[in-house]
């Protein structure tokens, strides 16, 4: 299969459910999660419906597959990938309690940089390092849910299995996509890490969408 043909199949399975969810969540209550600002006092500040939140995921990553089957570049890649990643960490840290929108905002822009290690990663003579500063970066805003899980624990608030199960899911997703990216560079092979990261954005992105509506 051609890296066209994957992309084109990737946004057709995209856009299939994008549909497909939106149309089941009009039928049900939305799953909103608060997002609260310290300035009003840790005051509700605005809320997240976590099932559009998916939907419009999955549209976006069916727009890039798209714009990818007509003009592929590692561009695209790079900034899809830095857009999916931090808004998968960004709602996963809500699923966990995290709700001070300093704290969201600050998570996602860690995400976003740590995806951008791998532009240098890819590009650069000497890889190493520019891997290394990026998992460096990567692992803190999942350390930071951690944190939230085991102290919700110890409160005696714990997280729901659910919640458990997707937070263990999308690191695992997140650990593959570097793992793919790494291989591909030292193998020199960009044809895998344009087809690895097409079926992990695929997987993730739907895994988190379908998770989402049926157990939370």
């Amino acid at each position: 299969m051609t890296n066209r043909a994957l992309h084109a199949l990737a946004g057709l399975v995209l856009a299939t459910q994008a549909i497909v969810l939106a149309l089941l969540n009009a039928t049900g209550e939305p799953i909103r999660v608060t997002v609260t600002a310290g300035f009003l006092g840790g005051d509700m500040l605005t809320s997240v419906d976590l099932s559009l939140a998916t939907v419009v995921l999955l549209g976006f990553a069916a727009l890039c597959s798209a714009i990818g089957v007509r003009w592929p570049s590692p561009q695209l890649r790079w900034v899809e990938w830095s857009q999916v990643s931090a808004i998968i960490v960004f709602l996963v840290a809500q699923l966990n309690g995290i709700q001070d929108v300093a704290a969201l905002v600050a998570l996602y822009a860690l995400t976003v940089g740590a995806s951008l290690f791998l532009v240098l990663h890819e590009t650069s003579t000497d890889s190493t390092w520019s891997f290394v500063f990026g998992a460096a970066v990567a692992i803190v805003p999942w350390g930071v849910i951690a944190l939230y899980q085991v102290g919700s624990i110890i409160a005696g608030n714990d997280p729901t299995p659910a919640v458990r199960v997707i937070t263990l899911v999308m690191l695992v997703f997140a650990a593959a996509y570097r793992f793919v990216m790494r291989r591909a560079r030292l193998r020199e092979r960009p044809i895998l890490a344009e087809r690895g990261h097409t079926v992990v954005v695929l997987l993730a992105v739907s895994a988190l969408a379908w998770m989402t509506f049926l157990f939370v």
